[in-house]
């Protein structure tokens, strides 16, 4: 039995423009520390948050980068409150570009990505398409809750009828005040 190598962390900050003129391809995870939205949006992770990207040109010339980023989560069953496991794949393809404009001209298959400067900011990307690709309502496929707990109709409407109408009092004194 052989141990797989551990990937390295990839860099906080790259240059997409030397990346993609040497058509290079990033593999490693990336550190929970450096993701403080992904955080504070799930309950815990578990294991290592994998990334797999791949730089290049595509056959109009824009600068392109494709890949995924893969990590296991728990989140906050919205039935029971308890843990639900999930495990998050976000597929990507975007187009590196340097102002809104440029951003606009991009085919509808790529998402642009603004590099300001001579850095990007790799681990915010990243970050932005795991909470993009976390489901909206988390729940547990079986039911985690039974269906006897939930009440509405008949027995609420009958609760309302016995409790004590408060404009029954100002009747009441209306009508003690002697007037007829």
């Amino acid at each position: 039995m052989s141990i797989a190598p551990s990937k390295s962390v990839l860099p906080k900050s790259i240059d997409a423009r030397k990346l993609v003129q040497r058509e290079q391809l990033l593999d490693g995870v990336l550190p929970l520390e450096s993701l403080p939205r992904v955080s504070s949006a799930v309950e815990s992770v578990h294991g290592q948050i994998s990334a797999e990207l791949q730089f290049e040109r595509d056959l109009q010339g824009h600068q392109t980068v494709s890949g995924k980023v893969q990590l296991a989560v728990d989140l906050l069953c919205q039935r029971c409150l308890a843990p639900v496991h999930e495990q998050i794949e976000a597929r990507f393809s975007w187009g590196i570009v340097w102002t809104e404009e440029q951003g606009k001209a991009l085919p509808k298959d790529l998402d642009p990505v603004i590099q300001d400067g001579d850095e990007l900011d790799l681990h915010q990307i990243l970050e932005d398409e795991i909470l993009l690709n976390l489901p909206m309502v988390a729940y547990h496929q079986e039911e985690c809750v039974s269906k006897e707990s939930f009440h509405f109709g008949g027995e609420v409407a009958e609760a309302d009828e016995q409790q004590a109408n408060p404009f029954k009092v100002l009747e009441q004194l209306k009508g003690s005040s002697g007037k007829p």
